[in-house]
């Protein structure tokens, strides 16, 4: 019975995000056109080919997942082939090259270049779940396509939209303290008017120097650190761990570790697709670049939902919490890591960018780059290891 309550919750969230994608994906780039709301078309139709694209696709995955539980059809176990691998990693690259091709030569992109967009950055995070699902494919009891599909629809949508809302509110929260503090200081009412001003004018907005100058100021820097490196990691981690506890919850059963790391895996896919698909529509200028830098970052995301998801399996057969904490922490951790050097390569370079004249602003801004990037470099590595 428990079961056929999860499935039926799979059902009907899959048929509305099936409805509900394509609908709030056409209405979004309608409303902003016709609104004038922002001055690049390219962007509005990325973003909303994008929502399109997560309803159809995971929607339609949620939607098969519980029709197919609910009517007790036998799934297949998750063992892609070889040719899965090899067809997206040149896929891949295809895409990166003609997505780019499109952009640069102006081959009205709004139309043509959105697909392009939602392939390169779902495409390595396949490549990912395809190389896991092969290593831990033998395993007994083994993983069903199902069951994989399932958490992968459960990143791209719950876990999403749990760190959604509670980044947002940590958003709001910081911008009220810090706007209040502001107030109360001397001069600091003027600066929040001219704060004020700048945000809302969006051509001065393409001025990188403002944005530079306001984005190390110590009131504005530290929120925006304390969002990256310790409140996200913290929210991120735990809504990616909800997968392999609630398919358990819901069926009775507990995973196995490599189900635990395999399940943990494919929500970690779904996440970073679902991220990726905004956070890269805000470059598109220089969307190549930008996607594959984004490859570190989904295989980060994709390791520690891992890491979480053995942990549960662990805790699960054990009944002893501590198996998950430990995972958690070291999936916090190294999503922190991660973020913090990434927040060290754009504060160096954008001090280098404010300081052009000043060589100890350039030495210091460049050393820290490549502290960043070795560091990037070195975590990556470990991250494959």
């Amino acid at each position: 019975p428990r079961s056929r309550w999860l499935y039926i919750f799979f059902l009907v969230s899959g048929l509305a995000a099936l409805a509900l994608g394509p609908l709030a994906g056409g209405l979004f780039i309608l409303l902003s056109l016709i609104g004038q709301q922002v001055a690049e078309p390219l962007s509005v139709t990325t973003i909303g080919v994008s929502v399109a694209a997560l309803g159809l696709v995971f929607g339609s995955a949620l939607a098969w997942t519980g029709y197919q539980g609910l009517h007790e059809r036998p799934s297949h176990p998750f063992r892609p082939g070889r040719g899965w691998l090899w067809g997206c990693l040149v896929g891949l690259g295809l895409i990166l090259l003609f997505g780019q091709i499109v952009i640069s030569f102006d081959l009205l992109p709004p139309v043509t270049f959105p697909l392009f967009h939602v392939l390169a950055i779902a495409l390595p995070a396949i490549v990912i779940l395809v190389l896991v699902g092969r290593g831990v494919g033998d395993g007994v009891p083994a993983s069903t396509q199902r069951q994989v599909v399932g958490q992968m629809a459960l990143g791209a949508f719950v876990a999403t939209a749990i760190s959604f809302t509670v980044e947002a509110v940590a958003v709001v929260t910081e911008i009220f303290i810090v706007g209040t503090v502001l107030a109360l200081a001397p001069g600091g009412l003027a600066q929040l008017n001219e704060l004020q001003a700048l945000l809302s004018d969006p051509a001065r907005l393409q001025d990188l120097q403002a944005l530079a100058h306001w984005l190390l100021k110590p009131w504005i820097l530290l929120p925006v650190i304390l969002l990256l490196v310790v409140i996200a990691p913290l929210v991120e981690e735990l809504a990616k761990s909800i997968g392999v506890p609630l398919y358990a919850l819901g069926t009775g059963r507990k995973p196995s570790l490599a189900q635990g790391w395999l399940w943990g895996i494919a929500v970690g896919v779904g996440f970073a697709i679902t991220e990726g698909l905004f956070n890269g529509a805000a470059n598109i200028p220089f969307w190549a670049g930008i996607a594959l830098l984004r490859v570190g970052t989904t295989g980060m995301h994709v390791i520690t939902a891992g890491l979480t998801g053995v942990g549960w399996a662990r805790t699960l057969a054990s009944r002893r919490l501590g198996s998950f904490l430990g995972s958690y922490l070291a999936s916090v951790t190294l999503h922190s890591l991660w973020n913090g050097l990434t927040v060290l390569i754009i504060v160096s370079s954008l001090w280098v960018m404010v300081k052009p004249e000043d060589p100890i602003s350039m030495t210091g801004g460049g050393v820290g780059v490549v502290v960043g990037l070795v560091g990037l470099l070195l975590l990556t590595l470990s991250l494959i290891h």
